[in-house]
């Protein structure tokens, strides 16, 4: 046994909370190894890595969009895939906090939609 889901999870956040090295991330987005690079975008990923590492390598991860193996350029559009969700999810947050909108009171949301639902805005 390689030891428990704990430990790996402790080590990953430990390694999250450092910051990989950018000329690391650099030298193994740059691999002649295609399993070292898809690696590597997967350890830079915005899901798992934040936004602040992917920005720094974003135009290593489009140019890897265009890589020769397709495990990488899979991998690569997954990356561009996640940042442009979260971005979105993102700019809808912000929207929603600039007009007032609470989306994470459950009861406002209900109530919303009940308004919505019967067009009426005091309850019935």
């Amino acid at each position: 046994m390689r030891g428990s889901y704990s430990t790996a999870v402790a080590k990953s956040w430990r390694r999250c909370q450092r910051g990989p090295d950018p000329g690391v991330v650099l030298a193994r987005l740059r691999s002649p190894d295609p399993q070292a690079r898809v690696r590597a975008l997967h350890g830079i990923c915005p899901c798992a890595a934040g936004f602040g590492l992917y920005e720094r390598f974003r135009a290593e991860v489009k140019r890897l969009q265009k890589d020769p193996d397709p495990r990488v350029r899979a991998a690569a559009l997954h990356v561009e895939h996640d940042a442009c969700e979260i971005e979105a999810i993102e700019a809808g947050l912000d929207r929603a906090a600039e007009q007032g909108w609470r989306y994470s009171d459950p009861g406002w949301v209900r109530r919303k939609r009940q308004r919505q639902a019967t067009g009426q805005w005091l309850p019935l």
